[in-house]
């Protein structure tokens, strides 16, 4: 075992030690700037600390007031434009809310509807899925015709409580979800978050909606997954899905049966193929072989 300058100098006997005060006080001179820098060195470990702490507590407050800024919703200047939106302007009009009404199939749900005279308000939560200033940009052509997007979450029992009370819609359009199929091994809470525990919290409050609104949804084609036999039927097996977001998708499939056997509420679920057109997302494919 390795001594230290001390061990060399105390001897095993106490008692019979002498010290040789020349070589101590030279040793413990030696050791003083090592004892400086070690404590110096201290207090900037330590300073660091406190600084990263206190700006991590200010980016958890900055986070914080984000979140606020994006639940701020309600009051009669909101409610007014809620009910504006919703005008049915056609004598056989719906009043229809759509989720994902920033989304391309949404924005382009929401003008059809606008345009054959139904009442039509949207709820979008503006994720960064891809790129916001697309779904922003779609919005702006939403309000132009008469749509008003509330920005916030299906998850938000609140908030589409307040929605329903606001207008008693005779449709619901659900088509808030998670989308794409690689994105699923990046982030797979996203997908249970969105397409399962968000379409269970619209359908809860469907479910007790008086009247309860008619729905119609967005499943997907992926739930054929590993399914080889083509065309696609109705028919097929949907019970080998070949990703998490075709789970999701499937699972989404299985409650919607079981809301409508337990429930009545009335539910129509769409297996989307891929879709493009104007405004379409950036992360199909199509965008990439056109670019080639």
């Amino acid at each position: 075992m390795k001594s230290t300058y001390l061990d060399d100098n105390i001897p095993s006997t106490p008692g019979k030690f002498k010290m040789e005060k020349s070589n101590y006080y030279h040793r413990l001179r030696w050791h003083y700037p090592y004892l400086a820098k070690v404590t110096f060195w201290s207090f900037v470990f330590f300073g660091l600390i406190f600084v990263f702490l206190f700006n991590s507590s200010t980016i958890s407050t900055d986070l914080s007031h984000k979140s606020l800024k994006i639940k701020s919703w309600g009051g009669p200047g909101w409610e007014k434009r809620v009910k504006s939106s919703t005008k049915i302007r056609s004598e056989t009009g719906y009043s229809v809310i759509v989720t994902g009404a920033a989304g391309f199939i949404g924005s382009h749900v929401s003008t059809a509807l606008k345009r054959r005279g139904d009442g039509v308000v949207g709820l979008d939560n503006f994720n960064d899925y891809y790129d916001p200033t697309l779904k922003r940009a779609r919005q702006v052509l939403l309000e132009k015709r008469g749509i008003f997007i509330v920005e916030g979450d299906i998850n938000d029992t609140v908030l589409l409580n307040k929605l329903f009370e606001v207008v008693h819609f005779t449709h619901v359009m659900h088509l808030a979800a998670q989308a794409g199929v690689r994105y699923a091994m990046q982030n797979p809470k996203s997908y249970i978050h969105s397409n399962i525990a968000g379409f269970v919290n619209v359908l809860e409050v469907c479910k007790n909606a008086n009247p309860q609104p008619a729905i119609v949804w967005a499943s997907s084609s992926s739930v054929y997954g590993l399914n080889t036999k083509v065309p696609f039927s109705e028919k097929d097996r949907t019970d080998q899905p070949a990703s998490l977001y075709a789970a999701t998708k499937k699972a989404g499939e299985e409650i919607a049966h079981t809301y409508n056997h337990i429930y009545g509420l009335s539910l129509t679920g769409l297996r989307f193929f891929t879709v493009y057109g104007p405004w379409g997302r950036p992360d199909m494919a199509y965008f990439f072989t056109t670019s080639v």
